[in-house]
């Protein structure tokens, strides 16, 4: 008979351990107020940039949020997955919200540029949580 941890694959709690690691990153970013070249710290969620003090309230609540899923499936808890996908479906819904908003802005070119760029990578993320969530998600509640 096939134990508890059988039925959550490797790979997926190695997923929920980086994004564990990714929550604590983005947390002490918030926290320290740590941005790149002196710019101020920015975040986007559902498509709108948030600047400064917001950014990091914003990212700060995404730590969160991705470490509350990364303990869940590490804990094999079914609230997770659904969390997980639910974060995933935002951030895909975001980036295409992004990127159709500020397409013809010429100050937000280069945000455009990166974003589009990360597009392809982050379907594959939101693809590979749906694939292994669905078996787990069938499975009888213990």
């Amino acid at each position: 008979m096939a134990g508890e941890s059988d039925k959550w694959p490797l790979d997926f709690r190695i997923f929920a351990s980086l994004c564990i690691l990714w929550a604590a990153v983005l947390l002490m970013r918030s926290i320290f107020n740590l941005s790149a070249g002196g710019v101020p710290l920015e975040d986007v969620i559902f498509g709108v940039k948030f600047y400064a003090n917001q950014a990091r309230l914003t990212m700060a609540l995404q730590a969160v949020t991705i470490g509350a899923f990364g303990l869940g499936i590490l804990m094999r808890q079914r609230w997770a997955l659904i969390l997980t996908l639910a974060y995933m479906a935002q951030v895909v819904a975001g980036h295409v919200i992004f990127i159709t908003s500020n397409l013809g802005v010429e100050s937000q070119r280069i945000h455009v540029k990166i974003a589009s760029a990360e597009a392809p990578l982050i379907l594959l993320i939101a693809l590979y949580v749906v694939f292994r969530s669905r078996p787990l998600l069938r499975q009888p509640s213990v």
